[in-house]
């Protein structure tokens, strides 16, 4: 019987923390202010992630002539060496470079993809490249 208490006191403390992270990681209040700096004309986009809830964001570029998709990582904190603490959150970085000038708007969603979709939040950049490839970013409502 305490096995079981165990289980179900484990499956909820889980559950809890699922639900609390998925709407942490999509609040637009500034909870998880989205990060993004220009590093040698390369856009670097920083969003707070918990890939234990079965979250992750996904990115569309609404016109990939302008800018292009390098790289997406999914980074837990350093916890002193030892491995991640179980349902411990961490941050996803998206990299992209420009192709031409131009303006474009990428769309960042916080969704479960196995979940038929399941959508906790979207976040939103627009983006100008100018005719020296310099990348200029700003993050709007929609």
């Amino acid at each position: 019987m305490k096995k079981i208490y165990v289980l179900l006191t484990a499956i909820l403390m889980i559950m809890t923390t699922s639900i609390a992270d998925a709407q942490l990681a999509t609040t637009a209040d500034g909870n998880n202010p989205m990060s993004f700096n220009i590093d040698a004309n390369t856009l670097i986009v920083k969003l707070k992630s918990n890939a234990t809830t079965g979250y992750t964001w996904k990115y569309k570029i609404d016109s990939e002539s302008v800018i292009k998709f390098l790289s997406d990582k999914y980074d837990t904190p350093n916890n002193n060496g030892n491995p991640p603490l179980m349902g411990a959150g961490g941050e996803q970085t998206f990299v992209f470079e420009p192709n031409k000038s131009g303006k474009t708007k990428i769309t960042f969603e916080y969704a479960r993809p196995w979940a038929g979709g399941e959508s906790a939040g979207k976040r939103f950049l627009k983006i100008k490249v100018d005719g020296q490839g310099k990348v200029y970013a700003k993050e709007v409502k929609k």
